[in-house]
């Protein structure tokens, strides 16, 4: 990604903040759907799992299930690729996730989300059954967003970073 267009990201990330700190969720999704769009045109980034991520959490919170749901398989997605399975930054949108999932009635998926959320935190990180597609795989044609579907997922083959590779502090 250009300095440029990183940028721009950053600036839509920070005034998407400003809104939500504000009350102001429209505008703050508003942000975050333009911040994702723009880091999305790198192969993998942080400013684009970062954006997917706060959206998800967003949606998660505005009572939107489905689409938060989207929106945190590829967050989840980008980071794995980005930082590894086990990398502290993937809580919050696994906590999301795990929401999400609980709000639906799948109390199964809620808890191994859960489970791997403490796993991460403590360093007993339990290895996922399955991850997201791999960025620019295929997509469901039932997704309205683009974003990989779980009737889609497949082995992302994210690299498993060497033991402390990661601080968590």
């Amino acid at each position: 990604m250009d300095t440029t267009t990183r940028r721009r990201v950053c600036r839509h990330l920070a005034r998407a903040r400003r809104h939500g700190a504000e009350g102001r969720y429209a505008e703050a999704e508003g942000d975050l759907r333009a911040a994702l769009r723009l880091a999305r045109t790198a192969a993998v980034s942080a400013e684009a799992a970062e954006a997917a991520s706060a959206l998800g959490i967003l949606l998660e919170a505005l009572g939107r299930p489905s689409e938060a749901e989207e929106v945190l398989l590829f967050a989840v997605h980008l980071y794995e690729r980005a930082y590894g399975p086990d990398d502290p930054r993937l809580t919050p949108p696994l906590s999301a996730l795990g929401a999400v999932r609980q709000r639906r009635g799948d109390l199964a998926g809620a808890e191994r989300l859960y489970a791997r959320v403490v796993g991460i935190a403590t360093g007993t990180v339990p290895r996922p059954a399955r991850r997201t597609v791999a960025h620019g795989g295929p997509t469901c044609l039932r997704t309205r967003t683009g974003f990989p579907c779980m009737c889609g997922w497949r082995d992302g083959g994210a690299v498993r970073r060497g033991p402390g590779a990661h601080s968590f502090g």
